[in-house]
């Protein structure tokens, strides 16, 4: 059944799926909600109103390809981004979905770049926005260091992992993407300073 954006707006329709899909995989949806802070917090290096709400969707929603039922190719960016091409979300956070963290050099070591090359793999700050808020915050929601997230990704998947194969090529890229996201956190655009956020999310975020 296709999704329907209603008025409350991308971002809480993208927070509210990523609370349905993940609701068994608590440690998961942590780690997605503590995204999504990090995005909202990072966002103003985002010069368009419409860029930054749709990096914080993307936020919430880059893992829902953990969700059990959203299993088809056992690669969780690829499942995700399939998902919402299927129940018609706009295909910009797709792709953002599907190519989140370098997905792409972990697809080519599980055979799965041609699936994934449906989905237009954009480079922007806005994918460097979302790379940094992925890579900054560990499984639990907690706030990491870039190295110490990295050590802790192979530590998990082991070092015979696609993840661990393909980790010399993705880690250079994940980790200039970070450097150019804190280069503009120092050096914020002028523009910004009088801007007003393009949402706020009232309230804590959910436990």
């Amino acid at each position: 059944m296709a999704v329907v954006i209603r008025s409350r707006g991308l971002v809480v329709e993208a927070r509210e799926l990523a609370r349905t899909l993940l609701t068994d995989l608590p440690e998961r949806w942590r780690h997605s909600a503590g995204v999504a802070r990090r995005a909202e917090q990072v966002s103003g290096t985002l010069p368009d109103a419409a860029d930054r709400k749709i990096l914080v969707a993307a936020a919430w929603l880059h893992d829902i390809g953990y969700a059990a039922r959203l299993h088809i190719t056992g690669f969780h960016p690829l499942d995700g981004g399939l998902y919402l091409l299927g129940v018609e979300w706009p295909h910009r956070v797709a792709s953002l979905v599907a190519h989140h963290s370098e997905a792409f050099c972990v697809a080519e070591v599980r055979g799965l770049a041609d699936r994934l090359s449906q989905f237009p793999a954009e480079n922007s700050p806005v994918t460097d926005a979302l790379t940094y808020a992925d890579q900054t915050i560990g499984p639990n929601g907690r706030e990491m260091h870039f190295d110490e997230r990295v050590q802790d990704m192979l530590r998990r998947h082991g070092p015979a992992s696609p993840n661990a194969l393909a980790h010399p090529r993705r880690a250079r890229r994940l980790r200039a993407a970070v450097a150019r996201v804190e280069l503009r956190l120092a050096e914020p655009l002028p523009s910004l300073a009088q801007q007003a956020p393009a949402f706020r999310l009232s309230g804590p975020l959910p436990a």
